[in-house]
């Protein structure tokens, strides 16, 4: 194998790391609705608590997803450079 395709497995297995990070993201921000949603149901009377716990895990999820998203974009073109 030559220094090329060694760099782009690399690069390809970081991708994929960074695939499987943004998968968990999206999968606890989901999660964290669909637990917000049902704690409403349950207990109405606790709206603010559960209100300001949803938007500090939303921007928490957001902040992580620029994050990976800007990593695989980053990734991507670098393999598109090789």
């Amino acid at each position: 194998m030559n220094r090329i395709q060694i760099e782009k497995n690399r690069l390809d297995l970081s991708y994929q790391r960074n695939l499987q990070l943004l998968n968990m993201v999206i999968l606890i921000g989901a999660g964290s609705f669909v637990t917000y949603l049902v704690a409403l149901v349950l207990d109405f009377s606790k709206l603010s608590k559960y209100t300001f716990i949803l938007t500090i895990i939303a921007l928490i999820t957001f902040i992580f997803y620029r994050n990976i998203d800007r990593n695989l974009r980053e990734i991507s073109e670098r393999i598109r450079d090789l």
